[in-house]
């Protein structure tokens, strides 16, 4: 069994792998641009919410907040190390199998609690759109959706941790990837069906479903100021994509050309754009607390204050507004 103190032949392994690769100091220079226009968006979104305590007034705010603080654990930490592989083409984790496994389960998990919370905030805008009480859908509150989407994430990166063969850095991709041993192979399987297919597929069954309802009454949604929302849902639906490359050249056998290419553009953009999401996320999260309204849900959460019969007032309100649209 290997476990934490299995260092001999799997650090010999790592220590005798490639960790070269062709410098880029021009990309690695572009990439760090890129990454702090993604850092200043993502702090910019998460003050702004805090400071206006739109999380009084707005559910989604609640995962929208955790996942621009999400965005910068991974802009702050996993992308300069990526970065620096770039700038200078060496492993910056060679001397440390150990660390290059804690990247990967570090990269494991911030990807997993990002799919989580991009699909916990489909799950609102979807309530947004169909008059839906909060708790018909979810039966946590937000923070506890959060801490637990933290906690399944690590779990599932756990494996990476504690078997050896799981993690190899990748001189194409410039960071640590999973091996293509079977233990590697595996942990790749399960991760791809807990940590990006079954949240995307909720989503994207979320986000098709709310197309659906402003497509039936474009009219209504238009006079609520809700129908250019759609194009937000369009990008929305685009976000499990970003990886797609990644997963795909990291799945290759490591004896494929497109696993150990030098090619510096082609190999490193697959790794970068992977990381899109985080760069994004504020600017199309931040224009859906504008344009995606969240009166409905606003008005939900004030019942939990109120005495018992004006919760009913307010159900029978959200009634009369389904049966109009």
């Amino acid at each position: 069994m290997y476990g934490f103190f299995n260092s001999s032949e799997i650090d010999e392994e790592y220590y005798n792998a490639t960790h070269t690769s062709a410098p880029s100091p021009i990309l690695a220079l572009i990439f760090t641009v890129i990454c702090g226009i993604g850092v200043i968006g993502n702090a910019s979104l998460l003050v702004y919410i805090i400071v206006q305590k739109l999380y009084h007034n707005f559910i989604s705010s609640h995962f929208i907040a955790h996942l621009c603080f999400t965005n910068l654990i991974a802009l702050l930490v996993l992308v300069p190390v990526i970065i620096h592989n770039v700038f200078t083409g060496v492993n910056l984790l060679q001397a440390s199998n150990w660390l290059c496994r804690v990247q990967v389960s570090l990269t494991v998990t911030v990807w997993t609690v990002m799919a989580m919370m991009n699909l916990c905030i489909a799950g609102v805008h979807l309530l947004t759109f169909a008059r839906i009480h909060y708790e018909q859908l979810f039966g946590l509150s937000p923070t506890k959706l959060c801490v637990l989407s933290w906690i399944i994430s690590w779990l599932l990166s756990l494996p990476s941790l504690t078997n050896g063969h799981v993690a190899i850095y990748g001189p194409a991709v410039r960071t640590c990837v999973f091996s293509h041993s079977d233990s590697g192979l595996k942990f790749l399987t399960y991760t791809l069906i807990f940590g990006v297919f079954i949240p995307a597929l909720f989503s994207s069954f979320a986000y098709f479903r709310i197309l659906q309802i402003l497509f039936h009454s474009p009219i209504v949604f238009q006079s609520l100021g809700l129908y250019k929302s759609r194009f937000l849902v369009y990008f929305f639906l685009l976000g499990p994509l970003y990886a797609l490359p990644f997963y795909i050249l990291t799945a290759l056998d490591p004896t494929d050309p497109l696993r150990i290419s030098q090619n510096t553009l082609w190999t490193i953009a697959c790794t970068m754009i992977a990381f899109v999401p985080c760069i994004v996320a504020p600017l199309l999260y931040g224009a859906s607390i504008f344009i995606i309204k969240e009166e409905d849900m606003a008005l939900t959460a004030r019942t939990h204050k109120a005495p018992p019969g004006a919760y009913h007032h307010v159900a029978q309100q959200h009634n009369m507004q389904a049966q109009l649209i």
